[in-house]
């Protein structure tokens, strides 16, 4: 199959699946989950052998659904984790969206509830952990609400993008990917792809460069992170093929950082991917290599100190 004739979504739905390898086999030494009953959202629990720590919410990218294996790895460091589906491409399931458009961002605030009222968790927040459109709505989210007492974002964006449509290969959505109060988020519009194929330009980073290159509002559609008061942890890669994420978190934690502020953290590394490996099997004890295991080290010297 010829990548350059798949639409847009379709492309981004290959990268999640390549990249996150959202699976569910489990672990040779399993860390069990519960799937959450009678509540208006989607999300599977991880729960940790310990307590008084900070509940984790996880969040997928472009490929939707619930990031299980990345939550069971988490899990098993010592931290109780609700991997939460936002959407599913092109799969109905229960009332969530079937394309990743105007996602309300009142929907988090049950599941926030949920983590904080657990035995086991803290009661005075949340960690949020966001993969590429997860880690921008991540940013979003702690950027709106003081709940959240750590962020971290993988392949993070300093502004919104437009929606992701069912069919992006007429056109692009003409949406935000976010929305509030019913109201779009102000967001940076997605260039139509003729344009850019004429010119012999293929490649997502091309789509997202020339996007805000040519836009006329990315002060508006900027995540207004100097709102944030908690510590963030930003991870990206010199090699990313999606947008350019090594210099959006360098942006991202100068804002952040302004004044006397220290609480943005960029850790980049130069021959990672933009998903980071992220969703590769769990395997309780596994000695860990590449990109997966540089990324789960620092989330866990990350979850260790925002807990201290």
């Amino acid at each position: 199959m010829n990548p350059r004739k798949l639409p847009m979504n379709k492309i981004l739905l290959l990268i999640a699946t390549i990249g996150f390898s959202i699976t569910h086999v489990w672990a040779d030494q399993p860390v069990n989950s519960n799937t959450v009953k009678n509540v208006e959202f989607d999300g599977d629990y991880y729960p940790s052998t310990t307590i008084g720590k900070y509940g984790v919410i996880l969040l997928s990218g472009s490929g939707g659904g619930k990031l299980d294996e990345t939550a069971k790895r988490i899990a098993d460091m010592g931290y109780p984790v609700l991997t939460l589906a936002y959407f599913y491409e092109d799969t109905k399931v229960g009332n969530l969206p079937t394309s990743l458009e105007m996602i309300p961002l009142e929907y988090f605030d049950a599941p926030k509830a949920w983590l904080m009222d657990r035995a086991e968790t803290r009661k005075d927040g949340v960690i949020i952990l966001g993969v590429s459109k997860g880690a921008e709505l991540s940013l979003v989210l702690a950027s709106h609400d003081q709940d959240y007492k750590g962020v971290i974002a993988v392949s993070p964006s300093s502004v919104v993008w437009a929606g992701i449509s069912p069919d992006s290969s007429s056109s692009q959505s003409p949406v935000s990917s976010w929305s509030i109060d019913g109201k779009g988020v102000p967001f940076i519009p997605l260039k139509s792809r003729d344009a850019l194929k004429k010119a012999g330009l293929y490649k997502l980073h091309h789509l997202f460069a020339a996007s805000i290159g040519n836009a006329d509002n990315v002060e508006d559609a900027l995540i207004k992170v100097e709102n944030i008061n908690s510590p963030t942890l930003l991870i990206s890669s010199s090699d990313d093929f999606v947008w350019s994420s090594n210099e959006m978190a360098s942006f991202i934690c100068s804002k952040m950082n302004a004044g006397d502020k220290k609480l943005c953290t960029h850790t980049n590394f130069k021959n990672g991917s933009h998903t980071m490996r992220m969703g590769q099997t769990f395997k309780s004890g596994e000695i860990l290599e590449g990109q997966i295991a540089d990324v789960t080290t620092e989330i866990f010297k990350f979850l260790k100190e925002t807990n201290e």
